[in-house]
């Protein structure tokens, strides 16, 4: 797994399948997501700290599944909660 910063995702966007892309703030989350989506036309998962649980299991499940075509992850330091990827 590469792990970019939101620093460097401004600068390179060829995320591959199995990246995760960290950001601050959801605002920026949803942005990278989007951007990710539109410049490789992969879809991706999204975690952040105020998901519920559930849902933020659901997309570690779809991030760790490499059938669910949604294998980049846009995440917050939430991805350090209890998730196993």
């Amino acid at each position: 797994m590469k792990v970019w910063s939101q620093d460097t995702i401004l600068f390179k966007l060829t995320a591959v399948l199995g990246d995760c892309i960290v950001a601050f703030t959801r605002k920026d989350l949803f942005r990278y997501k989007a951007m990710v989506e539109a410049a490789t036309k992969k879809k991706s998962s999204i975690v952040y700290g105020r998901l519920p649980p559930e849902v933020r299991a659901q997309q570690a499940r779809m991030f760790n599944d490499p059938t669910s075509g949604s294998n980049i992850l846009v995440a917050s330091d939430a991805i350090g909660m209890g998730l196993n990827l």
